[in-house]
């Protein structure tokens, strides 16, 4: 199965293989900047599962809570984010779940920076949730 991720306009599209090796919500503000959302939900999946990227890209590298870096993707024309490469994951690659425009996609399965959380967002309490990200000192 290959899915397709694009931004708003179409301009960048990204050819991914499968299905993700995750899908997480990220609380941090940065993500809650970054998509003007109170969260992000991330996908991840192996550099080897992106088949093809179309279209022109403007990086922007940014700084993330735990002060890793992440190099966001973004197309200059609409400004949507659709990829990133960062630091904590350097095999794999970062997708927007919303950029699949899916209903079918799947579902996140656990959360993280959850000292970040707004306190009225409820998540399933069966789901992993992080204070912070991956072991990192509370």
């Amino acid at each position: 199965m290959t899915r397709i991720a694009s931004c708003s306009c179409g301009q960048l599209k990204l050819a991914m293989a499968g299905d993700p090796t995750e899908v997480t919500i990220c609380h941090c503000l940065e993500c809650q900047r970054s998509t003007g959302s109170v969260f992000g939900v991330s996908t991840y999946w192996p550099k080897s599962a992106c088949l093809s990227i179309e279209g022109k890209a403007t990086c922007w590298r940014r700084s993330s809570d735990s002060g890793r870096w992440l190099d966001n993707y973004f197309c200059p024309v609409c400004g949507s984010t659709v990829y990133w490469y960062a630091e904590f994951a350097p095999d794999e690659i970062g997708v927007a779940a919303g950029n699949f425009a899916d209903p079918g996609f799947p579902a996140p399965t656990s959360a993280v920076w959850e000292s970040c959380r707004h306190p009225w967002v409820k998540l399933p309490e069966a789901w992993p949730q992080d204070p912070k990200q991956g072991g990192l000192p509370e």
